[in-house]
């Protein structure tokens, strides 16, 4: 293909060779504008043909739509695969089973643990006991019905494969019963029901599931395939990183080949930072199932960002600086997208760990603060961007729920999302947004899944006055939520009863377990290490850990469910995540550019990442924290501004990636 064409010529060439194409292209480099274009395009050439355009949310949805209006399907990947299965139910009866079943434990031999006999130990019994938890939790839900206590470590070393087959006969009669029960209930209750829980006694499957059921579909009935192929002439998936592999492997292979449908996909490996998308297609690029096509530009950043980032990437692109058109159609100069990228920096040696003590932990801390107060006092700033929630849930205004977890958790962060998400918390959140922000269409669909339809002017009302009194509530959270289960706003889902089963169930074995409430006793009046509290009783050092880890739980499942934690706390934690504070986490940071940009590169004791990785060319493992560095760095528009408390060591390797760099002195962050 001639290097000389534009990346949109390169586009029209695959569609006139009848070929998938990637279009791959950095932060800020007009990939949906060349997607518009390319819209336009086929609609002005190709009147007869149909297109159908994905992406990753609703947000990017709107987003499209509003520069291109509404003459396309223009969908996210779950509104695309509904309505193309929907109707197919007897279909997805025959394939629904695998989304409630579990699947059974197979032991790994020695050689996958590298012949490491402790280590292949202590795995296979974290499989089996995470496992097992599974086939409580769906056991309690399905027949209401407990099960004892998982076996610990010791006994079940003595014979792994006899226990892990007992596990496996449960499970198959478990699964047997979970498909009997799908047997007897009637096609026409099957659904999508647009949440993010599966529903056995409706029969329903959320967000994950519908992905896995159209991947099944596609997989043992192709018929579905031609269908998709007689329905549209093209399909181009937008932020094509974020979606599911399944999905994406499914429409680049297994389409029928014959009135072949184009699949365009546009996005960048490099932001390729959420667990559930494919990352890059390099794979299907190698086995000339797509023709890659690199756009190099950048419409965003300042020439000093782009310079930064451009370091940043392991793919080869380079960008370069492009140049937009002001409102009177005059171009951009280089003088126009000036600006810096500047490090701020301090030896702090003997950084603490996730297991250090509180003290050092909060000196540490300390420094940290008093560095990016010099940085923002010295630098105009308008977003902050750190790794975690906890250096700053107490300015966001969710300090209390933050905390709570921190006490059963090292690294909080993941699991706050989950809990939230599984009480349908989130659920909650995301109506009182839509009704804050008049966003009627969103909310009046999320209410009709509760089975609510506006009918009559009162019934508007009735919206109103529940969620005002939703959203100003002075209760806890969970009280909260309760009342807005009463008056109908929610309805409660199979993983919210599960959760509040497995609690109850948790709580209620404790208070009659004797061995435990010793320890409890113990434990609260100053006896918490396995030294001290052998002084009064004898325990061993696995029990010790089993005792206090239960003892951690009951806690946290104490005052997540007290008045401790409020609604409020909710509503900010949620606000914060979706950027209508002064900060955001890493892991939020995708989407249009910020004038001047602060982030934070410290792990705040979180082991999963490390940024010294990002410095260092030669780790095979810096790939994930490094993407997650590269999308917050690219947000930059103007200015971007780090800081980093490093070792001594790490100095040399650091300082050589920026142009621009101010050593603090220890003395004025200690």
């Amino acid at each position: 293909m001639d290097s000389k064409l534009t990346p949109f010529d390169k586009i029209i060439d695959c569609i006139k060779g009848n070929q998938d194409f990637v279009l791959q292209g950095g932060a800020g480099s007009g990939k949906t504008e060349t997607l518009k274009q390319l819209l336009e395009y086929i609609s002005e050439n190709y009147t007869d043909k149909k297109i159908a355009c994905i992406t990753h949310t609703n947000l990017a949805v709107e987003e499209i739509k509003s520069r291109v209006g509404d003459g396309y399907t223009i969908s996210t990947i779950h509104s695309f695969l509904n309505r193309l299965i929907k109707n197919y139910k007897k279909n997805i009866k025959s394939i629904i089973h695998l989304i409630f079943q579990l699947e059974k434990i197979q032991r790994h031999d020695i050689g996958y643990y590298n012949n490491d006999e402790k280590k292949q130990k202590k795995e296979e019994y974290d499989r089996y006991k995470k496992l097992y938890k599974k086939y409580s939790d769906k056991t309690l839900s399905i027949s209401g019905e407990y099960t004892e206590k998982v076996i610990g470590k010791r006994v079940y070393d003595k014979s792994p494969e006899e226990y892990n087959n007992h596990l496996n006969d449960k499970i198959d009669n478990l699964n047997s019963a979970i498909l009997e029960s799908i047997n007897q209930k009637d096609i026409i209750n099957i659904e999508y029901n647009e949440t993010k829980f599966d529903n056995l006694n409706e029969l329903s499957y959320g967000h994950d599931s519908l992905l896995k059921i159209a991947s099944l579909l596609f997989e043992k009935y192709p018929r579905l395939g031609k269908i998709l192929v007689d329905k549209y002439d093209f399909i181009f998936v937008d932020e094509y990183q974020d979606t599911n592999g399944g999905i994406l492997d499914t429409i680049l292979r297994k389409l029928p080949s014959k009135n072949k449908t184009i699949i365009g996909l546009f996005g960048d490996s490099m932001q390729a930072i959420y667990d559930d998308g494919i990352g890059d297609v390099e794979s299907y690029i190698e086995k000339n199932f797509l023709v890659k096509i690199e756009k190099e530009d950048n419409y965003r950043c300042s020439e000093q960002v782009v310079r930064f980032v451009n370091q940043l990437r392991i793919d080869g692109l380079k960008q370069k600086v492009a140049y937009k058109k002001d409102e009177n159609g005059y171009y951009e100069t280089i003088s126009d997208r000036q600006g810096k990228v500047k490090l701020y920096y301090s030896i702090y040696d003997g950084k603490p760990s996730a297991f250090s003590s509180k003290e050092h932990k909060n000196d540490y801390l300390t420094a940290l603060n008093r560095i990016v107060k010099i940085a923002r006092d010295e630098q105009l700033v308008n977003k902050c961007l750190m790794l975690t929630n906890k250096s700053i849930s107490q300015e966001a205004g969710f300090k209390s729920l933050y905390e709570t977890f921190s006490t059963r958790y090292i690294e909080p962060q993941e699991y706050i999302d989950k809990h939230l998400t599984q009480l349908q918390l989130l659920d909650l959140y995301e109506l009182c947004n839509a009704f804050n922000t008049k966003n009627n269409n969103f909310l009046l669909n999320k209410l009709k899944t509760m089975g609510f339809s506006l009918k009559k002017l009162s019934d508007k009302k009735w919206i109103s006055d529940s969620l005002n009194q939703i959203i100003y509530s002075e209760e806890g959270a969970i009280d909260t939520l309760n009342n807005a289960f009463e008056i109908g706003l929610l309805k409660k889902s199979d993983k919210h009863l599960e959760y509040v089963k497995r609690k109850d169930a948790f709580i209620k074995k404790l208070n009659v377990d004797e061995e435990y409430n010793e320890f409890k006793y113990l434990y609260s009046n100053g006896y918490h290490t396995l030294k001290k509290i052998n002084e009064k009783k004898e325990f061993q050092e696995e029990e010790f850990k089993e005792l206090e880890k239960n003892l951690k739980k009951e806690c946290f499942y104490n005052k997540l469910f007290s008045n401790n934690i409020k609604f409020k706390e909710v509503l900010n934690y949620f606000s914060y995540l979706n950027e209508e504070t002064d900060y955001i986490t890493m892991h939020k940071t995708k989407g249009s550019g910020i004038d001047n940009v602060l982030v934070v590169m410290d792990e705040f004791f979180w082991n999963k990442y490390n940024f010294r990785k990002v410095f260092n060319d030669e780790d095979v493992k810096r790939n994930e924290i490094l993407k997650l560095f590269y999308v917050a760095c690219s947000r930059a528009k103007k200015d971007l501004i780090c800081v980093r408390l490093i070792t001594s060591e790490e100095e040399d390797s650091i300082i050589k990636y920026f142009e621009n760099v101010k050593k603090v002195d220890p003395v004025l962050v200690h």
